[in-house]
């Protein structure tokens, strides 16, 4: 079995969407873009602000980096509080730090933001390392935030496993030579978004992920 284990965070290990969608909703309407709807905030995880609002809302570059700058400001002092654990993971990550598992973070989110939002949702000190974006020059892209968590953690990529929620997950770790697993716990990614992207296996709660990542099932 995988010795080293990365996590993906929003949509894996912790459920981000509510403060998102209020930041984002409050950044968007500033900058006169139209009114964001609950159901597209799920759009926004796992993948860049910038980039969603080009593709889905037809922003020009300007407009979405200023959108962008605004939702980062707002989500640090308001949106990241609104922020709860993935259900069960934080008793799995725990479990799995004590039975000997090297656990580490891989996430797009800005590094700045990856403490504050452990200790919201009350995750201990299981992770050997967190690798996050804008942070030792690392960008906001998940395969260079995977092989910052591998070279942090000084591990082979053969011992590895990713565990994400979204398509870049996977694409992230096979870039990097891992292979990845699939969460649905919060329910971001389109159906089928995980099988198509390549992921070995998708799980729909943390017992289940637990029981294979133990060899128990």
């Amino acid at each position: 079995m995988y010795q080293t284990l990365l996590f993906d965070m929003d949509g894996t290990l912790v459920d981000s969407v509510q403060g998102v969608y209020h930041s984002l909703r409050w950044a968007m309407k500033a900058a006169g873009v139209p009114e964001l709807h609950r159901g597209q905030a799920r759009h926004f995880l796992g993948t860049p602000v910038e980039q969603v609002l080009r593709e889905r809302f037809d922003c020009d570059v300007q407009t979405a980096l200023l959108v962008r700058e605004r939702f980062l400001e707002h989500y640090w002092g308001n949106g990241l509080y609104e922020t709860v654990p993935a259900p069960g993971m934080v008793g799995l990550t725990a479990r799995l730090k004590t039975n000997g598992f090297r656990l580490a973070i891989a996430t797009c989110k800005p590094w700045a933001y990856c403490a504050p939002t452990l200790k919201q949702c009350g995750f201990t000190d299981c992770f050997e390392a967190v690798a996050g974006s804008y942070h030792n020059g690392v960008p906001e892209e998940k395969s260079a935030v995977i092989r910052e968590a591998l070279r942090l953690l000084d591990a082979p990529a053969e011992t590895a496993l990713m565990i994400g929620d979204r398509a870049a997950d996977v694409v992230g770790a096979r870039a990097c030579g891992i292979p990845c697993v699939g969460v649905a716990f919060c329910g971001y990614a389109d159906p089928g978004e995980l099988e198509e992207a390549g992921a070995m296996r998708v799980f729909q709660s943390a017992e289940a992920l637990e029981r294979f990542l133990t060899g128990a099932g």
